[in-house]
């Protein structure tokens, strides 16, 4: 089976498979995990320094940081929703 990737922001990739969730950066659960995240070594920035858009959580405990919104990132996965029953 071939991995199907989605553009998270400036030229960045993720395997599709691999997304657990996407949230708004601006909840309060969504900060504290990116501070968390980051003290661990688990947080990976995609923003290429521009404002975060969304927190994509990822099936092996790592979380990134994407400069596109959630509506954005799930638009893109777009025909593969229906894999993971959205």
């Amino acid at each position: 089976m071939k991995a199907q990737f989605v553009h998270v922001g400036h030229g960045n990739f993720i395997a599709a498979e691999h997304i657990l969730a996407i949230a708004d950066p601006e909840s309060a659960p969504a900060k504290k995990d990116m501070i968390v995240l980051g003290g661990v070594g688990r947080l990976r920035d995609f923003t290429k320094g521009r404002k975060i858009g969304s927190l994509i959580y990822l099936d092996d405990g790592t979380a990134i940081r994407s400069a596109l919104y959630p509506e954005v990132i799930a638009d893109c996965l777009g025909d593969k929703l229906w894999l993971y029953g959205i």
